[in-house]
């Protein structure tokens, strides 16, 4: 059996229709954060392929069940909810919870925050970044971090609006 293709990743993100303006207008408040679903890597790929980092269904699938047993790591993704019955996964959230040698409080990293292109602005991030406050919160963490592209201005007006100061310049050497 061959490996699922592209395409096929995306038939499992997209409705078979695509929504219309009403539809997306009505699905506004419908946005439900859950852990993902058995099922649900290929959206996860097509998802991760959006923020840049091109991925498998085969690879997601293998990083979710490695991540899956690991307790500091969360991963979420937002469902919306169509009027016409149909559950759609328009967002991911990956978030590590740890402690730094230079710090005495735990820390939460944002290592991923992506909502599908067709479903941006309808408070998908929002709901996602609520989920991982929460989290963070409960872990005892006193602060939440992330990275983000130099290149993605429209994230940081939202990271900023989103009480998240610009604190830090980032390296990253390949090895």
């Amino acid at each position: 059996m061959s490996p699922p293709s592209k395409r096929s990743a995306v038939a499992q993100l997209q409705p078979r229709r695509r929504p219309t303006p009403r539809e997306l207008r009505a699905a506004r408040g419908l946005v439900r954060v859950r852990p993902p679903e058995a099922g649900e890597a290929g959206a996860i790929a097509e998802l991760l392929d959006q923020l840049g980092y091109p991925s498998t269904e085969e690879q997601v699938r293998a990083r979710l069940e490695a991540l899956a047993s690991t307790p500091d790591h969360s991963v979420l993704v937002a469902e919306l909810s169509l009027p016409t019955g149909e559950r759609i996964v328009a967002g991911l959230l990956a978030l590590e919870v740890g402690r730094l040698l230079h710090r005495d409080d735990r820390h939460a990293h944002l290592t991923a925050l992506v909502t599908h292109r067709q479903f941006r602005h309808r408070g998908v991030a929002r709901a996602l970044l609520a989920a991982a406050e929460m989290i963070a919160r409960r872990e005892g963490c006193a602060f939440l971090h992330l990275r983000s592209s130099a290149m993605r201005d429209d994230a940081h007006g939202f990271f900023r609006a989103m009480g998240f100061e610009e604190t830090h310049l980032a390296f990253d050497k390949k090895l």
